[in-house]
């Protein structure tokens, strides 16, 4: 529950500002749907470790209501006395703020997948990334905090 609670605020945060309350549920619902996906099915298709789901939480939720800003967004909203139309989307017949949000979202994919490769292979030269299966299957409690079983 909690989670869904999280994606939906990480979904609904590029978008707020620019789109009215319904279409904040609407962008809510979406994210409920598309973050328990990215959790379960698309996690174990491609074999990633994310045991806090942070990928299909914060990373698919952000990159679906960057999205969804581009086709949601309302002008009138964002309007201001320099930009008096704002930043419409696809619905108010603005297709190339979705073009701008799909370049937003590359631009980022590209830049933190890249550091995030480049920042784990410097701490994987240093320290081990992963703890050892038999580790993990005793628990890490036990074999990296010291607990006792009881």
């Amino acid at each position: 529950m909690i989670s869904g609670a999280v994606a939906g605020l990480g979904t609904i945060t590029p978008a707020s500002g620019f789109v009215l309350p319904m279409q904040g549920v609407l962008i809510g619902v979406i994210a409920g749907g598309i973050c328990f996906w990215a959790c379960t099915w698309l996690k174990l298709r491609l074999g990633y470790d994310d045991s806090l789901d942070v990928f299909g939480v914060h990373g698919v939720g952000g990159l679906t209501g960057t999205f969804l800003a581009g086709v949601l967004a309302v002008g009138a909203l964002s309007a201001t006395p320099e930009t008096p139309r704002g930043v419409s989307g696809l619905l108010e017949g603005n297709p190339h703020q979705v073009l701008a949000q799909l370049c937003g979202i590359v631009a980022t994919l590209l830049w933190s997948g890249t550091l995030t490769y480049v920042v784990l292979k410097i701490i994987g030269a240093i320290v081990p990334l992963r703890v050892r299966h038999e580790d993990e299957v005793m628990g890490l409690d036990v074999t990296q905090h010291g607990e006792a079983l009881q």
